[in-house]
Parts: structure tokens; sequence; C-alpha cells
């Protein structure tokens, strides 16, 4: 894995290159809300939406065909900048923090193991060049957990034909547990737009994260009550009110006596871990890590060869089979892996 970064340090401007913006961005903005230490503001972020192979493309016709052996010099922000904004170029110096991230679609009509070795092999570092997360076989794969903890994670995997990616979806929604509180927020956000008329998303904005501040359910109807009375109309706020207490009671956390973040922080924890295990799996055979050992064997893994055996076992498309495993859930231990071993996550 590329150097960790155990002292935090104020974050600049940083670049998102993704293939599709709606699940990506949910995903990001989870993390950098969970664990502010990264204090990256996903407001901050500039998103690009590419195609993996139309960006080796791009890099291709701006450096070459050899530009592996000139991995130095590529400038991703450059090449994506002279694209689509040619008269605002930004170059790599620009950013603290370049992360591509991109599903492994193997049914994809331009699917290259060649290429992607390449982007593997050359995209290692975030706050240099930029690095790659490739997730098997899509973003979902963070979700993809029946209960936490799931030691069935250990085997999961998909058939090469199940495709396209719609059906992989369809089959993460059936079998996680995690989508309705992953989800959580943007139904608070949707219910006070569709249903109330919030249409003003810096006071949506505000109002929801005062929902999800809420750490108890005692005195539940006083405290909602406070919190909605100003944004939302007199002869609709009960409903509202209601509505939502309705919805928290429902979810686990409230009963914890955790907010929202606080919760959901230990959930990501545990996915981390869960595909850390299975990279480990995947790479050595074991995925049972000893406690004391869990760092060094996270800096063991190796991206490339990950792929390299993902390529292996997915080659035959009849009989072959893709790991499910999220790799970009892995850049939250690489800026500062302190951050995925909170002492309540210790077991």
């Amino acid at each position: 894995m590329n150097k960790y970064r155990d002292e935090v340090r104020k974050r600049g401007q940083n670049l998102l290159i993704v293939e599709g913006h709606h699940e990506k961005n949910k995903l990001f903005w989870l993390i950098f809300a969970c664990f502010p230490e990264i204090n990256i503001n996903m407001d901050e972020v500039w998103i690009y939406g590419t195609n993996i192979y139309q960006l080796y493309h791009d890099i291709v016709k701006e450096y070459g065909d050899e530009w592996a052996k000139r991995n130095d010099e590529i400038d991703l922000p450059f090449v994506i900048s002279k694209k689509k904004f040619p008269d605002k170029l930004r170059y790599k110096d620009d950013f603290i923090n370049i992360i591509l991230v991109f599903d492994y679609e193997r049914h994809d009509k331009n699917f290259s193991e060649e290429k992607i070795l390449e982007m593997q092999s050359c995209f290692v570092d975030a706050a240099d060049m930029g690095k790659l997360y490739i997730n098997y076989p899509m973003i979902e794969s963070y979700q993809h957990l029946c209960k936490l903890p799931d030691d069935n994670f250990a085997n999961r995997k998909i058939p090469v034909s199940l495709q396209p990616g719609k059906k992989y979806k369809s089959l993460v929604e059936q079998e996680t547990a995690l989508r309705s509180i992953i989800y959580f927020p943007h139904r608070i956000d949707d219910l006070l737009k569709e249903h109330f008329g919030m249409n003003d998303i810096a006071k949506r904005k505000k109002c929801c994260g005062k929902i999800l501040d809420i750490f108890s359910i005692c005195n539940i109807e006083n405290t909602m009550q406070s919190i909605l009375q100003g944004f939302i109309e007199d002869d609709k706020l009960p409903t509202a009110k209601y509505q939502l207490i309705d919805w928290m009671k429902k979810q686990s956390y409230l009963h914890t006596n955790q907010t929202y973040w606080m919760f959901m922080r230990n959930v990501i924890q545990q996915i981390i871990h869960h595909n850390i295990c299975k990279a480990n799996n995947i790479l050595y055979g074991q995925y049972q890590i000893p406690e004391d050992r869990y760092r060094e064997y996270f800096e063991r893994l190796d991206l490339k060869e990950i792929l390299k055996a993902q390529n292996l076992v997915s080659s035959d498309f009849a009989k072959g089979f893709i790991w499910v495993l999220n790799t970009c859930i892995f850049f939250i231990a690489e800026y500062n892996f302190k951050l995925v071993r909170d002492e309540s996550t210790k077991s």
C-alpha cells in the first residue's frame, strides 16, 4: 500500500474521479462526515465523471502509448481540465488528494486486463499522481454484508455471468443489512424536500444535521419540535415531527445513546475490517487477522496483486467468479490507520 499519514494535516482541494456520481458521492460524503479528522468537506471536492477506459484513452492521447514509463509526469487534473475546461486548466499541485474510484465491470465491452493493470500499477498514491481504487464487482460492495459481523463475507463472491450491474445492485439490496441505515440521512432530506417543501438546500442540510445529532429517545418529541420549529410551516409541523420520530425509533442507533454519526463511524470501521480480512484472504488464504498484527496485515496488501487474482478467477465467463471486495473504503486506513481502530471497535 502507499505511505500512511498518521499526522492529520489541513486538506486543500481534492479531486474525485469516478464513473457515475450518485453512489460514490454518497459513500464519500458519509466517510468525510463520520471521520472529521480527515478534514475534507464534500462541498469542496471537485468531482469528475468518466469511464476508466475513456480516462486511459485521454492519458494516451496526451502522453502517448508509453505513458506508463513517464508516470512521474502524468498530471490527471491537467488531462481532465484540458478536455472539459480548456480555459481553466488545473494541475496536480492544486490538489491534496486525487482519488480514482471505478467498478471492475468485467462485462464492459472495453474491458482490458492489460489496461486496468497498467492503471493500477501507476496510480498508487492519492497525495501524488492519484490513487486508483477498483471495487469488485461494483461500489455497492461496501454494503454487501448480511449482518455485522458477517463471517460469511470471507467467501462471498458472485458469478461473472451476473450482469449487467443493476443485477448486482438488486442482489445487494436483497441481502444487505446496512442499506436502511446508510440511506437514512437521504430519506430525511427527501422527506423534508418532497413532502414538506423545504427547498432551501442550506436550511435542509442544517435541519438534517440537527436531527442526526439526536442521541437519545428520551424527550424526543420536544427535541424534534425544537429542531423543526422555524424550518417547517406550523400546519405541517406535527405531521413532519411524528413521521421523523417514527423513522428514528426504527433505527437501532437511537437506542444506544449514540448520534447517527457516532454509530455510522463504528459501522464503517467494521466494513473496513471485513474488507481488509477479505483482501488478505484473497492474497494469502487467511481471513482471520490477529488483533496485534492488524495494521501489519493491512500494510502488506497490494491492490495490483488483488486485481491480478480477480482477473484470474473471473477469466472464464461460464464458470468464473468475482470476489466481493470494496477497496475505496481503504482510503480511511491509508489516511490515518488509527481511525479504523477506535477502542469501541476492538474485539
